[in-house]
């Protein structure tokens, strides 16, 4: 068992799956104590080990200008001044901000003689900067100047994706030193529901998720189709604006579910026919996602839609055969929906592989494998 471990989340909320549930819960099966050092306080919304003890850094911003000229010194400056020695550091995202954090992990290093893993979520070069406008320039001095002598300071990565997998390759980094970990599912629905007509999009809708075309979809399915449409994870009044015609805030077959306890989502996840992901494929970050609500929806028994440009998503659903493509690169892409909606033998075959396969989907499957890569990782093998 490993004495200390400091897990640093950024700017992330205090029960973020990727940081709360994929890791410091996780390894205080392993850690006699874990400093979580977190920008968000600790809410009633899980029971903490009592192993746990929280480093508070104030409401700290993910990645923004103001952060970094305001609060990358102060959060710095709380994470070094902790008691040595400490066994492990997990580094989310680029959480110690932007200025030579390749020079501070190595602070980090002399200071407290720990080893380094960082967990890269779904880090794109191109998504460094939020607030920037992607240029092939910018990235390349992004990722040269900050990104690379970061990530060479560190002795294991997390990854979710394979292209994470392969962006880290390609810098020379040793394979037995990644660890790929999706974003797996916490949990399957206490109960089940009975499948209903109905199609959804879950999670909170914003502009990068393709509002325009989910709402041509939607009109299509309830005007030709004659089934329900449903947002699960977003309030109607949070798309004021989002959509070029607003008769799907209007139609009484569209329902907004806002945001759900985890267990009650899922269980309305398992009521619907299909889920559909994101219909946008202009942004990189969308195209090799994989997110949360991908497995949600697979432990929920539900076939997911998603545009064949999705290339992480797509890659999962053929290798297990558990859903649909659309190519939206064809300008009558909601045409190839006549065959999805209407082949009820191919839907059932569909949920049935599903049942065969979802628990490859939940963390539980896969914790052990990742306690062992934090293992071996400590231990410098």
């Amino acid at each position: 068992m490993l004495k200390t471990a400091m897990v640093v989340g950024g700017g992330h909320p205090y029960f973020d799956k990727r940081v709360y549930l994929k890791c410091v819960e996780p390894l205080s099966k392993i850690c006699k104590e874990v400093m979580y050092v977190s920008a968000r306080k600790r809410t009633g919304q899980y029971e903490v080990p009592d192993n746990v003890v929280d480093v508070f850094v104030d409401n700290m911003p993910i990645r923004t200008v103001k952060r970094t000229i305001f609060w990358d010194r102060v959060h710095r400056e709380v994470i070094l001044s902790q008691e040595p020695p400490i066994d492990l550091i997990i580094l989310h995202d680029i959480p110690i901000g932007y200025v030579f954090p390749n020079r501070y992990v190595r602070k980090l290093k002399d200071k407290y003689q720990s080893k380094i893993i960082i967990d890269l979520h779904e880090y794109l070069p191109e998504t460094l900067f939020p607030s920037v406008p992607e240029n092939s320039l910018i990235t390349n001095i992004n990722d040269k100047m900050i990104v690379d002598p970061y990530i060479r300071e560190a002795d294991g990565y997390v990854v979710v994706s394979e292209h994470g997998r392969d962006y880290l390759l390609k810098k020379g980094i040793p394979e037995t030193n990644i660890l790929k970990s999706p974003n797996y599912a916490h949990s399957i629905p206490n109960v089940y529901g009975e499948k209903t007509n109905a199609i959804g999009f879950v999670g909170r809708l914003v502009r990068q998720n393709g509002p325009n075309a989910i709402a041509r979809m939607a009109r299509i399915v309830v005007e030709k189709y004659g089934l329900e449409f449903r947002f699960i994870g977003t309030d109607k009044d949070a798309v004021t604006g989002l959509f070029d015609d607003n008769w799907i805030l209007h139609n009484e077959k569209v329902s907004f579910f806002g945001m759900l306890p985890y267990e009650n989502m899922l269980q309305e996840i398992s009521k619907l026919k299909f889920v559909i992901s994101h219909l946008e494929i202009s942004a990189k970050n969308t195209i090799y996602s994989l997110p949360n609500k991908f497995f949600d929806s697979l432990v929920s028994k539900t076939p997911i839609i998603v545009p064949s440009q999705l290339i992480e998503q797509r890659s999962i659903l053929e290798e297990y055969d558990i859903g649909y493509y659309l190519d939206l690169e064809k300008s009558q892409w909601t045409d190839d929906l006549e065959k999805i909606f209407r082949d009820q033998k191919e839907y059932d075959r569909k949920v049935s592989n599903i049942a065969k396969h979802y628990r490859e989907f939940l963390w539980e499957t896969h914790e052990s494998e990742y306690l062992d890569f934090i293992k071996r990782i400590s231990k410098g093998e």
